[in-house]
């Protein structure tokens, strides 16, 4: 195979081979029959004269252009098919023998395959394939579209549809016309090449990616279990034609042709292990450690959902503390409060504990004063000692019994008491209590009475045990006796 077209034979007249019967091109390749025509150019069935005549087949350019800029551009894309096809080599992917130039015309020689493309079988049978007859196509069809995605760079088909799917007599599928492929650049090209109702939304502004390879096979499976071609920008459900579909295979068609791409599979592979449970009830073992896979991420599913349990508890017993510390903290503060109102109202009572035993004790010393001074009468003489009601014994202050007082008529300006103690009307009763005084006495000259030194004495008060003590009593008795 040349790496490119070159010029062979400038100026090399058109033939026909079934009009002008066969011809040779490169000395090599024997063009001897018509097979069809394309979009884009003329395929002829030839003859490798170097290897026992095998068949191969001759795509010629087409050369019938009404402009050059069409021309151009058939140009660029016939040479980006020899590139793409020259570096690719898969069992369901056709094989490039050859591309070279004569003239004005471009050739480019292909391996022959021995079948029908999926839109001439359809047309011929005029009736939908069976479910698991298209089922096992969609599925080869993956594992292409697999590899040429997995191209560094990788190459976007761009063109899937029926009449591009070839079926060789071993039922194996074969992808031709590679014509508008391309290597992908996630800039995109802005090439807007299209075959309606098998291309996507996307590919209308040539933002063309894997998954647009997606769309065009789910279309292609629509139109095979059908019989019906896939409306333009439209998510086909084949189960609105034909009831018999089954609903597995039914959502595996609508999910491929969903308008948004991120609702589509993300890849080939992935659509092709639900094709796999659809037709086999599990999955086929393409990945040896798929089950591994699994289990891993139910672990780490299961690790995340504990830590975010463990964390979510963390924090809420975080949270309850910081609530309780708060609690305590207003607790304290008004424990506090409180303790330091009961302080202030402690000192306050103190202070007025003190006060008012001050003021009892300032009032105590002033009844004693009052009641042990002799105030004096007008006539020197001890206050009451002429009147019969003021002149009780000085003594009933202690209540001692025996010891009142009567008033004898001012006589000898004393008091006398009778044998027993009572009064001087003999009743034997007790005088009230009064004031304790002492008398006044004269000297026997009759001079004035001089005031008793006894006057601004007050009696000095004896604790209890100077009442039972008789030591404590003698001091008492002394009194008395004066």
């Amino acid at each position: 195979m040349t790496s490119g077209f070159e010029d062979s034979s400038a100026g090399m007249p058109y033939r026909d081979p079934q009009r002008d019967g066969p011809f040779v091109l490169r000395n090599r390749w024997q063009v001897v029959d018509y097979l069809g025509q394309g979009g884009m150019g003329t395929v002829y069935l030839a003859k490798d004269l170097n290897l026992d005549d095998r068949k191969c087949v001759v795509k010629k350019l087409r050369d019938d252009f009404f402009r050059e800029e069409d021309k151009e551009k058939a140009q660029q894309f016939f040479l980006r098919e020899a590139k793409v096809l020259s570096k690719l080599q898969h069992p369901n992917i056709v094989l490039v023998l050859d591309s070279f130039r004569e003239g004005d015309d471009y050739y480019l020689v292909m391996e022959y395959v021995e079948g029908h493309n999926l839109h001439d079988m359809l047309k011929e049978r005029e009736e939908p394939f069976t479910e698991e007859q298209v089922l096992t196509w969609a599925r080869q069809v993956c594992d292409v579209l697999h590899y040429l995605h997995c191209n560094d760079p990788p190459v976007i088909y761009r063109d899937l549809k029926p009449s591009n799917i070839m079926i060789d007599t071993k039922d194996r599928v074969k992808l031709v016309d590679f014509g508008i492929a391309r290597l992908y650049q996630e800039e995109g090209d802005n090439t807007h090449v299209v075959s309606q109702g098998y291309s996507p939304p996307e590919q209308y502004w040539g933002g063309a990616d894997p998954r647009s390879d997606v769309y065009a096979l789910g279309a292609t499976m629509y139109f095979l279990l059908t019989g019906r071609e896939p409306l333009a920008l439209t998510v086909s459900s084949p189960r609105d034609s034909r009831a018999d579909v089954s609903e597995a295979a039914d959502l595996i068609i609508q999910r491929a042709t969903q308008q948004d791409v991120f609702l589509r599979y993300q890849s080939a592979a992935e659509m092709k292990e639900e094709l796999d449970y659809v037709l086999e009830g599990e999955p086929q073992p393409v990945q040896h450690f798929k089950w591994l896979e699994v289990a891993v991420g139910v672990i780490v599913m299961f690790a995340s959902v504990i830590g975010w349990f463990g964390y979510s508890k963390f924090v809420e017993v975080q949270k309850n503390a910081e609530i309780a510390l708060d609690s305590n903290r207003t607790e304290r503060m008004r424990l506090e409060k409180q303790l330091e109102e009961v302080r202030m109202n402690e000192a306050r009572l103190t202070k007025i504990v003190e006060a008012n035993i001050s003021k009892e004790l300032k009032g105590g010393k002033r009844e004693h004063t009052s009641l042990f001074s002799m105030p004096e009468g007008s006539n020197g003489a001890p206050a009451g000692s002429s009147d019969t009601a003021g002149s009780a014994s000085a003594f009933n202050v202690f209540n001692f019994p025996g010891l009142g007082h009567k008033d004898d008529g001012g006589q000898n300006g004393g008091s006398n008491t009778d044998s027993n103690g009572s009064g001087g009307d003999g009743s034997g009763s007790l005088a009230p209590p009064v004031a304790m005084t002492y008398p006044s006495y004269s000297d026997s000259a009759g001079n004035e009475p001089k005031p008793s030194r006894f006057k601004d004495q007050a009696l000095v008060d004896r604790d209890e045990s100077q009442l039972t003590d008789p030591e404590g009593l003698a001091p008492l008795e002394e009194d008395t006796q004066r």
